[in-house]
């Protein structure tokens, strides 16, 4: 019997040795890569100057059906909607939100979406949390508690920014951090929201560089670009002090200069396999038309060539690429951001 034993164990031992020699040769296909779903903005105007002034119309834009109208015409497929909720929501407690904005914003995403329109909700001009970060974290979390309570049966065309250009106290790991506690709140009711998150720094590619990022397939991160500061805010008079007005642009090596960042960017985005939007770009009115076609012609190609979806900084208020006062795009600037 230990005999038969021995070769039934031998013949066992070589029946799974076979077995898992099978196994091994047998093909097995790789996994398909994962690829993160495509994000709806492409090319997106920001409606500036309107709901981040602390009472629209107070710097001299007011949002009209009719600048949607005229955008989704022009071929853009999304409109950014800055909005200073922060000077019209409650101090203590819950943060009440005015329901008169709450209204008047209701109003401007129902008609862009009535237009098959992309909006980007942002919370725009939040100095305070800048400035006191430990005081007003809590506080725009309660906003955005709010935020996305009111609008969770919205469709996904409506996406949510949640706060515009952090910089000095909110340093790159308060951002990463506050970022990372709203963008979970409001996943607890909505899993499949688009969500842009800015980084600190004002948005600048130093922040995004040095930033880190939730991993969640339905984000979207965000940078701003105006460089060179000097030229796209020459004669910019809300900066002090204001860079002269008579700074040219243009020459090769400024190009490859926007070249050079861009590259960068894009690295960044694909380490963390997240789309990008540039968020806002755009030159102050004082300088040359065209000058400023030309450098934001320059940024838009070479934002398009890397991948990235952009918004233009802005439409009728300073930066601008409407005249409201001729009811006519600014032809070289609307040739810039559109023409092929």
């Amino acid at each position: 019997m230990g005999k038969l034993r021995n070769r039934l164990g031998r013949a066992t031992l070589a029946l799974v040795c076979a077995l898992v020699s099978s196994a091994a040769s047998t093909s097995v296909p790789d996994a398909t890569p994962y690829e993160p779903p495509m994000p709806p903005v492409q090319r997106c105007m920001n409606l500036s100057s309107a709901l981040e002034a602390p009472y629209e119309g107070d710097w001299g834009y007011t949002i009209r059906n009719e600048d949607i109208d005229r955008l989704k015409e022009a071929g853009f497929d999304t409109i950014r909607l800055p909005v200073r909720w922060s000077a019209h929501a409650g101090r203590w407690g819950r943060y009440k939100l005015n329901k008169g904005l709450l209204a008047r914003t209701d109003a401007i995403i129902d008609y862009a979406m009535s237009r098959d329109m992309n909006v980007i909700l942002n919370v725009h001009h939040y100095s305070e949390l800048n400035n006191w970060p430990w005081r007003h974290e809590r506080r725009l979390e309660g906003i955005w508690k709010q935020l996305a309570a009111h609008y969770e049966d919205y469709p996904d065309r409506l996406i949510f920014e949640i706060v515009n250009e952090p910089n000095g106290k909110m340093t790159v790991q308060r951002t990463d951090a506050l970022n990372k506690r709203v963008v979970a709140r409001i996943r607890k009711t909505q899993p499949d929201r688009w969500i842009v998150l800015a980084t600190a720094e004002w948005g600048s590619i130093a922040g995004l560089l040095q930033s880190q990022p939730p991993s969640d397939p339905r984000i979207i991160l965000s940078w701003h670009y105006y460089e060179p500061f000097v030229f796209t805010h020459q004669g910019a008079e809300f900066f002090r002090p204001t860079p002269p007005i008579g700074t040219n642009w243009g020459d090769t090596a400024d190009v490859d200069r926007i070249a050079k960042d861009f590259r960068l960017a894009a690295a960044f985005r694909d380490k963390h396999n997240l789309p990008l939007l540039l968020g806002e770009f755009g030159v102050f009115d004082a300088a040359p038309v065209e000058q400023r076609a030309k450098w934001i012609g320059s940024v838009r190609h070479l934002a398009e060539a890397n991948g990235f979806g952009w918004c233009h900084w802005g439409l009728s208020s300073n930066f601008r690429s409407y005249d409201a006062d001729k009811e006519a795009w600014i032809e070289p600037v609307r040739a810039a951001l559109l023409d092929d």
